[in-house]
């Protein structure tokens, strides 16, 4: 008993009690053998699959505008800091700040901006790597749809 490998069906071997399944088939285009009704039902499910995906798509979108905000607001917090808080809550509130103790400062600076700049290309990368992951979602369940779609229209029109 051979099976199509597109399509879900009862485990091929014995020994196996769980159904096995498939991959869909990489036109999605629904079969000849899907009725009117369920056509609808899957278009509308398509409809509203590609709405949440669009949402989601739009707050990551959202989400890695805010995380540069908040990786650039921290750099510039820094910055704005300047070495003379800095001592003075670590060395006491009467301490002026002396050449060393602003050369200290800048390499604290230097190593923040490094680790910050390293964590901020990271934590990006990931927003990144998530956006384009919904995105090509978003593309492939608007394909879906339009084939969806024009099945339904070439149905209608026979």
């Amino acid at each position: 008993m051979a099976l199509d490998p597109h399509q879900a069906g009862p485990p091929t071997h014995r020994s196996s009690s769980a159904p096995q399944f498939f991959a869909p088939r990489p036109s999605h285009v629904p079969p000849a053998t899907l009725s009117d009704a369920d056509l609808l039902v899957a278009i509308a499910s398509l409809r509203r699959k590609l709405g949440g995906a669009r949402r989601s798509l739009f707050l990551a979108h959202c989400t890695g505008a805010l995380l540069t905000l908040a990786v650039v607001g921290a750099g510039f917090a820094v910055l704005w800091a300047g070495p003379a808080p800095f001592f003075g809550h670590f060395l006491g509130s009467g301490h002026v700040t002396t050449t060393y103790d602003a050369a200290a400062w800048w390499l604290v600076l230097l190593l923040l901006a490094i680790l910050g700049g390293a964590f901020g290309d990271q934590a990006l990368r990931g927003k990144l790597r998530i956006v384009q992951g919904w995105r090509n979602r978003v593309h492939d369940l608007e394909r879906r749809l339009a084939e969806a779609e024009e099945e339904r229209l070439s149905r209608s029109a026979v």
